[in-house]
């Protein structure tokens, strides 16, 4: 392992078996159980301290903050830049020694790429893996983005629907291969239920009791710690396990519901209900494989803003490339109000000097606008200068009643959607869409809402990207009547009369009388 090539990373500790591993999902309590194993001057579980990578110092001054908290002798700061090229040999040379006094140390990764990398570096005497129904995990996934403000484009990732999507796809992957090594399951939904799950930790980890203080979850953001302790408190609460039952119908559900039914080797080994096999998604590129060590997705790829996914029509990857268009298309200054959003991605697409109000039929975050947008009950549209209603149009039963609501903020709208004329083989009823239109069947309701539409037909080769302006109801000028021409200097000239020529010379003014 390198971190620059040719440059090989100092690890003098490599081989040091570490007490304890705990791997897991995203949102299915690892944080939580990286606490209950840290116990003062006995035992600590660090939280993804990202080990295989190049040296973070944000993360670094993080970390430090746990290692004084917990009592171990660490400066003040961390080392400067260029002292480590990686986080891991910080770690080796500085934290381990210390922590090799303790009767238990160990590390806590969702980031799983490498996992196996790092436990030949540091063979686990035990695993915990962390699991939870795919289902809530995928809603959760969405609150976290929100609330901590993950969701954002650079030249290297995005934080969306999409990516919440490949990431807990890769991941599974990961949990499956993961269970030929030696483990203990600890499923969420007992973790916080039953405190014999917890008794049953503690003594798989060889601890009398487990710990009490939140030394991991305070070091985090505020927009993530104060969240979880605000929701939680100190205690062990079961406010979050009807997270999925809890959702409203919608892109968001249903994206949900088809990671659940894309992986049903995940329910089946960890005990969640199993979807039924007609119901089940298989042909598909995220699936497990016949080789389960093998993961088909590959996990730079899903930290890069625009990558286009899998082969098959995944409509959260056609969201990501309608708002990458509308981003464009928005002047600074704009004010978008995103119905539907899920995510605040648009947030970040949009120039600095323009604003964002996010809409959706939840709270995901204080700045979310909360309405049954897909039953047509619009919020109001406020400041907004546009409206984008991107992945919408096909979650909604009252199509023309939605698009008469649009019409009524007054302002251009961006609407996308997926015609059949574009999509003839796409199992609509799979995917969750309620409805199902032609090109010239959407124009003609476009038009009959009031709008004037400007279409950019199958723009990623099946969805479409429309612009639609309000069409302005103007009043009809009334007709002057129409009346005898009078010719000044004598009567109107026969038929083949020409009239009398005007005098030359001199204007109508002189020829009046003074």
């Amino acid at each position: 392992m390198s971190a620059e090539k040719g440059m090989p990373i100092r690890v003098p500790n490599r081989g040091t078996p570490m007490g304890v591993a705990v791997m897991g999902l995203m949102r299915t309590g690892t944080t939580l159980v990286c606490d209950l194993l840290t116990l003062r001057g006995r035992s600590l579980v660090v939280s993804e301290p990202n080990l295989l990578a190049l040296w973070d110092g944000p993360l670094q001054l993080k970390m430090n903050r746990l290692y004084r908290e917990f009592g171990l002798d660490v400066p003040s700061l961390p080392p400067r830049e260029g002292e480590y090229r990686s986080n891991i040999e910080y770690f080796d040379q500085t934290i381990l020694p210390q922590l090799k006094s303790l009767e238990l140390w160990g590390v806590k990764c969702v980031d799983l790429f490498g996992w196996q990398r790092l436990l030949r570096i540091y063979p686990p005497k035990r695993l915990v893996l962390c699991v939870r129904d795919l289902r809530a995990v995928t809603i959760s996934a969405l609150e976290l983005v929100n609330r901590m403000g993950l969701v954002f484009t650079d030249t290297k990732r995005m934080r969306d629907e999409a990516w919440i999507f490949s990431r807990i796809a890769y991941s599974v992957q990961e949990m499956m291969a993961m269970r030929a090594v030696p483990h203990m399951v600890l499923r969420y939904e007992d973790l916080v239920a039953e405190p014999a799950a917890r008794d049953r930790l503690a003594a798989y980890c060889g601890l009398d009791r487990l710990g009490e203080e939140r030394l991991n979850l305070v070091i985090e953001r505020e927009t993530r710690s104060g969240w979880e302790l605000a929701k939680h408190g100190k205690e062990i609460t079961t406010k979050a396990l009807d997270r999925y039952d809890e959702e409203p119908e919608g892109p968001m559900r249903t994206m949900a519901d088809r990671i659940w039914r894309m992986f049903p080797e995940y329910s089946l080994a960890f005990g969640y209900e199993v979807p039924a096999p007609r119901f089940r998604i298989r042909r598909h590129d995220f699936c497990i494989g016949p080789d389960p060590g093998i993961n088909p997705i590959k996990f730079k790829e899903t930290e890069v803003w625009n990558w286009r996914g899998p082969k098959q029509l995944e409509p959260v990857f056609g969201r990501r490339r309608a708002r990458t268009i509308v981003a464009l298309n928005l002047k600074p200054g704009a004010v978008l109000l995103d119905l539907g959003c899920g995510t605040a991605a648009m947030r970040k697409m949009l120039a600095k000097s323009s604003s964002h109000l996010p809409a959706d039929v939840a709270v995901r975050a204080p700045l979310f606008v909360v309405s049954d947008i897909y039953r047509g009950e619009l919020p109001p549209g406020g400041e907004a200068t546009h409206v984008a209603a991107l992945g919408v149009l096909e979650y909604v039963e009252d199509l023309p009643g939605f698009l008469n609501g649009l019409r009524g903020y007054n302002v251009p709208v961006f609407v996308s959607y997926y015609a059949t004329d574009d999509t003839p083989k796409v199992d609509r009823v799979s995917l969750g869409w309620k409805n199902g239109y032609r090109r010239n069947e959407l124009m003609r309701m476009f038009i009959a809402a009031g709008f004037m539409p400007t279409p950019k037909w199958a723009f990623d080769g099946q969805q479409s990207l429309f612009r639609l302006i309000p069409r302005q109801i103007m009043a009809r000028k009334r007709r002057r009547p129409r009346a005898k021409i009078i010719l000044q200097g004598g009567p109107r000239p026969g038929p083949g009369k020409k009239p009398a020529p005007k005098p030359k010379g001199k204007s109508k003014k002189e020829l009046e009388p003074v």
